[in-house]
C-alpha cells in the first residue's frame, strides 16, 4: 500500500483459522495450518496479514508479484522484520492511514485508489494505481486480532476510468460549445447532464432539471408520446428522432429537432445516451413560407387564367359575328370594338405584368421632374374618365394643386393615381361616391383616394400591398385584377421616396389609400411637352410586314391596305430578302422572333439595301434591354404586340412616300 510494500514479520500463533470439517480420510488430510498456509500462498489476489500494532506478519505470493520482490530481497525482510504500516508517513501523505485506522479500530474498510511507483523507494518496476480492502480478524470478545489486507492492481480500470471522464470532460466541454442544445443521460434514460444552452433556452436550472425534470419542457399535448417513443429507445438501444416543440424562457413553443445517440462499450452494452435538440423554426418558417408561396401561386395563376378567359369569350363571339357574310354593318362595328376593347384589356394585364416585374427588380427607370401637382391628377382623371362615367361617379379635382411641386415621373405617378381610382371603382357599388383629396404638411404632400366600398379586414391589411395578392373575392370574381396593381403602387412611390398606406375599419367599411411624396419648395414645375406632328397624311407607302404567324401578318397587312398602302409579306427572312430584290419599300416592320434569322439580323442585312426606309419592330418583347437591342440592329420605331393601330397609324404619318417614276 505504498511505496514500501506494507508487511511484516511472519507469525502464526495469534491468527483465528476459520474451522473446517475434516475430510472423510482425516488420517490422510494436511494439518490444518498447512492447510491454511497452501491456501494462503496460492490465493490469486495480493493478501497481507497484519498485527494489531500495524506490523507485517505474512504475505503470500501474489503480494510479492505486485510489489516486485522476492525470497532474499532486503526491502522484502525490511517489510516482515522493521515495518510499521501505521507509521508509514507515506501512506499518511497519500490519503491510506485513516483507512487503516478504522480498520485496527474494527470497521471492514475500502481504501480508494493510490498511486505507488517503486521509483519513490529506489526500486525498478512499473508504477501503478492499487486499491485495498482492510478486514478486522477478531476474538469472541470482538478486540481485533490482526487486520487482513487484500491488494488490487486497478491500474487498468483507473487510467479507463480517468480517460472516460477525461473524454467525458471534453464532450461536454465541446456541448457547451455547439449552438444546439445538448445533454447526456445514464444508460436507463435519466438525463445526468445539460449544457449551457439548454439552460440558456429553458431558463430551468439544474435542481429543476433532476429526474424527469426535462419532462416540463416538450409541449403537454405532444410530451405522451415523446415519453413512449423515449422508453423504447431506451429498451431497444435504437437512436431516438423527433421534431419536439419545446418551452423557451419567455413560455413559447418552438420546433426541434431532437437525435439522441447511444454510447456503448467494448461488449456492445449502452453506457449513455447523449441528445441533441436543434432550433429548426427558421427551417418551419421557411418552409410555411414556401407553402404560403405556392398557395399564392396557384391562386395567381387561376386568376390569370380567369382574366385571359374572360376577354377571349367576348374575342370569339365578336369573331364569329364577322364570320357571317350577312351580318348587319352595325353588328360588324360593334364586333369591331369588342374584339378593340377586350385586346386594350388583355394589353393592359400583359402591361401590368411586365411593369410589375420590371420595378420589383429595380430595372425601371425614373424619368425625374420637377412636376406640379395639377398636371399630375389631371392626366390621371382624364384617363379614368370613361371608367368613372360608365361606374355613374364622378371625382372633382381639389383646387390649388398648382401650387403644389414633386418631384417624379410624370408617367408613373400618374399611374399610381390610375392603379388608386381604378381600385376605388372596382370594389365599391356603382354609384357611390369616390373622394380624392390633397394635404401638405411638414414638407410632405398626401394624396387620398378614398372609397364606400366593401373594405378590407383588418388581418388582411397588413398583406394588401403584397404581389398577387388579393383578399377574398365573390366566386363570381366579379372584381377582375391579378393583384398586382397595389405591389406596383407600393413599388412605384417608394422608387419617389414616398411611402403608402391603407385605412379601413373592416368589412363594408369602405377603404382610404394615401400616398404621401416629398414636396419641392420654389420649384419651377417642367411644362408637358407637345407632341410632334408627323405629315397629316401616310397614303401611298410600300409596306413590307414579315412575320412568321402568318395570321398576324396578313389581318395587319389587310388594314394598311384599307389605309390605301401597297404591302407585301413574308413569313421568314429568306422569304423578306427574295422580295426585296422587287420591292422598294418604304417602311420595314419586321417581327423580332423569326425562325432562323431572327429580327435583329434581317434589319442590318435590309438597312444596306434600304438606307433610308423606316424600320419598325413590331414584337412581344417590350423590356427596355429589347428596345436597345432593337436601336442598335437599326430599328427606328419599337412596338409592342398586340399592336395598337394608332401607335402605328401616327409613326406612318411620319413617313413622307418618295416621289414614283
Amino acid at each position: 500500500m505504498s511505496a514500501r510494500p506494507p508487511c511484516g514479520r511472519a507469525s502464526w500463533h495469534n491468527a483465528q483459522v476459520p474451522p473446517t470439517v475434516p475430510p472423510a480420510d482425516a488420517a490422510s488430510s494436511p494439518e490444518p495450518e498447512q492447510r491454511f498456509r497452501t491456501l494462503f500462498e496460492q490465493a490469486p489476489f495480493s493478501v497481507q496479514l497484519l498485527s494489531a500494532a500495524g506490523r507485517t506478519l505474512m504475505v503470500n505470493q501474489a503480494w510479492k508479484d505486485l510489489w516486485g520482490t522476492q525470497e532474499g530481497d532486503p526491502l522484502l525482510r525490511w517489510v516482515l522484520s522493521e515495518y510499521d504500516m501505521l507509521a508509514d508517513p507515506q501512506l499518511e501523505a497519500k490519503g491510506v492511514t485513516p483507512y487503516l485506522r478504522r480498520a485496527f479500530a474494527g470497521e471492514p474498510v475500502r481504501i480508494p485508489a493510490a498511486w505507488y511507483d517503486p521509483a519513490e523507494i529506489g526500486k525498478p518496476g512499473r508504477a501503478r494505481w492499487v486499491e485495498a480492502t482492510a478486514r478486522p480478524i477478531k476474538a469472541a470478545d470482538g478486540s481485533v486480532l490482526e487486520v487482513m489486507l487484500i491488494h488490487e492492481d486497478v491500474t487498468e480500470r483507473f487510467l479507463a476510468e480517468r480517460q472516460l471522464r477525461a473524454s467525458e470532460m471534453r464532450l461536454r466541454q465541446l456541448a457547451n460549445t455547439i449552438p444546439q442544445l445538448a445533454w447526456i443521460a445514464d444508460a436507463e434514460g435519466v438525463p445526468q447532464w445539460y449544457n449551457d444552452r439548454w439552460y440558456e433556452y429553458t431558463g430551468t436550472t439544474p435542481e429543476e432539471m433532476r429526474g424527469d425534470g426535462w419532462q416540463s419542457v416538450p409541449h403537454p399535448e405532444v410530451l405522451p408520446h415523446v415519453i413512449e417513443r423515449w422508453a423504447h429507445s431506451v429498451a431497444t438501444g435504437e437512436p431516438f428522432q423527433m421534431t419536439v416543440p419545446m418551452r423557451g424562457r419567455d413560455g413559447t413553443h418552438r420546433p426541434f429537432f431532437t437525435l439522441v445517440a447511444p454510447l456503448r462499450d467494448d461488449t456492445g452494452q449502452v453506457v449513455q445516451w447523449f441528445g441533441t435538440n436543434t432550433d429548426v423554426s427558421p427551417l418551419h418558417d421557411a418552409e410555411q413560407v414556401r407553402q404560403e408561396g405556392e398557395r399564392r401561386k396557384d391562386e395567381f395563376l387561376a386568376m390569370l387564367a380567369h382574366e385571359l378567359r374572360n376577354p377571349l369569350a367576348p374575342i370569339s363571339t365578336a369573331a364569329q359575328l364577322l364570320r357571317h357574310a350577312g351580318a348587319a354593318p352595325d353588328l360588324v362595328l360593334r364586333a369591331g370594338e369588342v374584339i378593340e376593347r377586350q385586346v386594350r384589356h388583355m394589353t393592359k394585364l400583359v402591361d401590368d405584368l411586365l411593369d410589375v416585374s420590371r420595378v420589383t427588380r429595380g430595372l425601371v427607370t425614373l424619368h425625374m421632374d420637377t412636376l406640379d401637382l395639377a398636371g399630375v391628377v389631371s392626366n390621371a382623371l382624364e384617363q379614368m374618365q370613361p371608367l368613372l362615367q360608365a361606374s355613374g361617379r364622378s371625382v372633382a379635382q381639389p383646387p390649388g394643386l398648382e401650387r403644389i411641386h414633386v418631384r417624379g415621373d410624370r408617367i408613373r405617378l400618374v399611374q399610381v393615381l390610375v392603379n388608386l381610382l381604378n381600385n376605388a371603382i372596382k370594389y365599391s357599388p356603382p354609384g357611390s361616391p369616390i373622394q380624392l383629396q390633397v394635404s401638405v404638411a411638414e414638407g410632405q404632400v398626401s394624396i387620398s383616394v378614398g372609397d364606400e366600398g366593401i373594405g378590407i379586414d383588418p388581418a388582411f391589411q397588413p398583406h394588401v400591398f403584397e404581389l398577387f395578392t388579393q383578399a377574398q373575392r365573390a366566386p363570381d370574381r366579379s372584381q377582375g385584377g391579378l393583384g398586382i396593381g397595389l405591389a406596383l403602387v407600393k413599388s412605384l412611390v417608394q422608387l419617389h421616396g414616398g411611402e403608402v398606406k391603407v385605412d379601413s375599419q373592416g368589412l363594408g367599411q369602405g377603404s382610404v389609400f394615401t400616398v404621401t411624396l416629398p414636396l419641392v419648395a420654389d420649384a419651377v414645375p417642367q411644362a408637358p411637352q407637345p407632341a410632334e406632328r408627323g405629315p397629316a397624311s401616310s397614303r401611298g407607302l410600300r409596306i413590307m410586314v414579315v412575320d412568321d404567324n402568318a395570321d398576324a401578318a396578313d389581318t395587319l397587312a389587310a388594314l394598311l391596305e384599307i389605309e390605301g398602302h401597297d404591302v407585301r409579306t413574308a413569313g421568314d427572312a429568306t422569304a423578306a430578302l427574295e422580295i426585296a430584290h422587287g420591292f422598294a419599300a418604304d417602311v420595314l416592320i419586321l417581327d423580332i422572333g423569326l425562325p432562323g434569322i431572327d429580327g435583329y439580323q434581317l434589319a442590318r442585312l435590309l438597312r444596306k439595301q434600304f438606307a433610308a426606309a423606316t424600320f419598325i419592330a413590331l414584337t412581344g418583347y417590350g423590356q427596355d434591354k429589347d428596345r436597345e437591342l432593337s436601336r442598335q440592329a437599326g430599328f427606328d420605331l419599337h412596338l409592342v404586340k398586340p399592336l395598337d393601330p394608332r401607335l402605328l397609324q401616327a409613326a406612318l404619318r411620319g413617313v413622307a412616300p418618295p416621289a414614283r417614276s
